[in-house]
């Protein structure tokens, strides 16, 4: 048997079943872990024709999924969430790929958002007893992975996921994290993702002073590192935004930011946002500039997803601002005019458009004769 997905799920019968249905042609069987589910998830696992196995949750994400690896019979594992769905172009591409590897794993595309840039992501790796999920939240198989492999032993697949489940009320997902990212990071105070995301629940909370605590706790952290890892720009994308919404100037972390994380297009986009609160048009026309040559040329960091938007609409409506306020009203038109298209829901791009080009015409119209 070649690839065995395996999947934790509770209460998940919105997306369980479609979730089964794109992996079918992918997959030779599906392992189906369930920990308490009170809807139809069991019910649509078996219509499916996945292996159920039911576990009670014992608040540890790491413990249930490494029952789902236990029961996992094929050479290779597809680890997907029951919220995801897989892309059907190049399925059989990738099972060819997994029959004739030598390698341990392979990274994956994940949309973490419909209308997202994807990123790189671990999905698929050797069924190993030595390989299993660490961590009692925001889980990973990379320490046990880099134990017996190392990073040149992971290849790239182009097997693409799309993520779903991020679109609902997040309160009842807060509740479970909050005490987990705790244990978690009581356990190992180090991880720098734990801390962006307890920041980002405190925040979600309301809870400033505990969200910018964590954040400062992160980026202490990633600081501390001679190399950078792919989770250590999360704590300037985090308190960047934050500094400058209560009014902070961010200038130095910005700074900070671009010089350790170049290609990464959020941090460029937050270092135009910084500049336009200062008033430095010109020098935030020149960012949001790079951000879409970013785009058009696709050399970004693709370890990070983006909101695609950034790379047309935000950063034109931005751009005709600046211009706007620099009494460029042309330049300001053609770039509500370019908004708009793209986004013709949103009626103010055409608004705007049409008031410069009033004023654009008022400003060529000659004084009259005295």
């Amino acid at each position: 048997m070649l690839l065995s997905a395996a999947l934790i799920v509770r209460n998940e019968q919105q997306f369980l079943g479609a979730c089964l249905d794109s992996i079918k042609d992918l997959v030779d069987e599906a392992v189906v872990v369930d920990t308490g589910s009170t809807d139809r998830s069991r019910e649509i696992a078996i219509k499916a024709g996945a292996r159920l196995s039911e576990s009670p949750w014992t608040s540890d994400f790491s413990a249930a999924r490494n029952r789902a690896l236990d029961l996992a019979r094929g050479e290779w594992i597809l680890y997907i969430d029951a919220d995801e769905t897989a892309r059907p172009h190049n399925l059989a591409e990738v099972r060819a790929q997994l029959a004739g590897s030598d390698l341990a794993g392979y990274y994956a595309w994940l949309h973490p958002r419909p209308g997202y840039t994807p990123y790189r992501v671990l999905r698929l790796f050797r069924n190993h007893p030595d390989i299993r999920f660490s961590g009692v939240i925001h889980e990973s198989v990379w320490p046990a992975l880099l134990k017996r492999y190392s990073e040149a032993d992971v290849g790239q697949s182009e097997l693409t996921l799309d993520h779903l489940g991020y679109e609902g009320d997040p309160a009842a997902k807060h509740a479970r994290n909050l005490p987990l990212l705790h244990q978690s990071l009581r356990e190992d105070p180090t991880r720098v993702f734990c801390w962006c995301q307890l920041a980002d629940i405190y925040l979600a909370l309301g809870r400033e002073r505990f969200a910018e605590r964590a954040w400062r706790s992160a980026l202490a952290l990633a600081r501390s590192k001679k190399q950078p890892g792919e989770e250590d720009h999360l704590p300037y994308a985090g308190l960047i935004p934050f500094v400058l919404e209560r009014g902070g100037d961010a200038q130095e972390l910005v700074a900070e930011a671009i010089n350790r994380f170049g290609s990464n297009v959020q941090l460029w986009w937050l270092k135009g946002r910084a500049l336009m609160k200062r008033g430095e048009f010109r020098s935030a026309i020149a960012a949001f500039e790079r951000v879409l040559a970013f785009g058009e040329a696709g050399n970004y960091d693709s370890s990070v997803a983006y909101d695609a938007r950034v790379f047309n609409v935000f950063s034109w409506d931005s751009l005709a601002t600046c211009c706007f306020r620099l009494g460029d009203y042309g330049r300001a038109r053609r770039y509500w005019e370019l908004a708009a298209a793209c986004d013709p829901t949103r009626q103010e791009y055409r608004v705007k458009a049409a008031l410069c080009a009033r004023r654009e015409g008022s400003s060529r119209t000659p004084a009259p004769a005295r």
